[in-house]
């Protein structure tokens, strides 16, 4: 079975005294359903730096690895071919940031050119909303603070 190093980011903020995460939809491609940024560390990237790169891939925000606050880690194994995911979580302040963007991803991979939807939703909401066990931490975000 292939294994993967993979790093997730919760972009996390605090509205009308409730916590929300920021979640996109791939504009066109409805079917690959909602999601948080991250994405598969390449062989010999350190797990912060691939993260920040794949944020600002994916998002087009520019982060700091100093910014990201490490919260733990699990391993998924993938539903649609044999492939086992070793995920990194971390949590990132995301106070700052507007209510909503597009992106066109920028990167080596299958998802270059793709078009993202950023938008925020209550963590309640998340935990549903969210596909191939994304959610499995906003439990702990949820009693923790920023």
């Amino acid at each position: 079975m292939k294994e993967k190093s993979k790093v997730i980011a919760y972009i996390i903020r605090e509205k009308y005294s409730s916590k929300e995460v920021l979640v996109f939809d791939h504009k066109n491609m409805p079917e690959a359903g909602t999601q948080v940024v991250g994405g598969t560390v390449d062989p010999g990237e350190e797990l912060k730096t691939a993260l920040v790169r794949e944020i600002y891939e994916e998002s087009g925000l520019n982060v700091i690895e100093s910014d990201l606050k490490y919260i733990g880690e699990s391993v998924y194994f993938r539903k649609d071919f044999p492939e086992k995911n070793l995920r990194t979580y971390f949590l990132i302040d995301g106070n700052h940031l507007p209510n909503s963007w597009s992106h066109q991803v920028i990167s080596s991979g299958e998802d270059n050119n793709l078009v993202f939807d950023f938008y925020w939703v209550s963590l309640s909401i998340a935990k549903v909303k969210l596909v191939g066990n994304f959610q499995e931490y906003l439990e702990i975000l949820e009693i923790n603070s920023l």
